[in-house]
């Protein structure tokens, strides 16, 4: 299998296409076209990290993180909760005090 030049594939699709200008030979050059500028631009980019390694690497920091949230204690103190008051029962009503029937 030949490594080809964009020059050389943009020919041959030419030379086998001759002089169709149908919707699939114009879709065709099309997407080769797009296809070959896509990989030029992601061969050309200066950014070459292993993507899928780094977000592998931030995964599993974060999932540390978030477990050992749960078992580390915390350097925070805890807030006190004040008790509920108390009701007074001195004034307690009773069934028939609340159901009493109109006069």
């Amino acid at each position: 299998m030949a490594i080809k030049s964009r020059e050389d594939i943009l020919a041959a699709i030419k030379s086998r296409l001759g002089d169709d200008t149908s919707d699939d030979a114009i879709s065709l050059i099309e997407d080769v076209s797009d296809t070959l500028n896509d990989l030029t631009t992601r061969l050309s980019s200066s950014d070459n990290e292993d993507w899928h390694a780094k977000y592998d690497s931030l995964d599993a920091e974060w999932r540390k993180r978030y477990r050992d949230r749960f078992f580390e204690g915390s350097d925070e103190p805890t807030p006190e909760i004040p008790d509920p008051p108390k009701p007074d029962h001195s004034a307690s009503l009773t069934f028939n005090d609340l159901f009493k029937e109109k006069e």
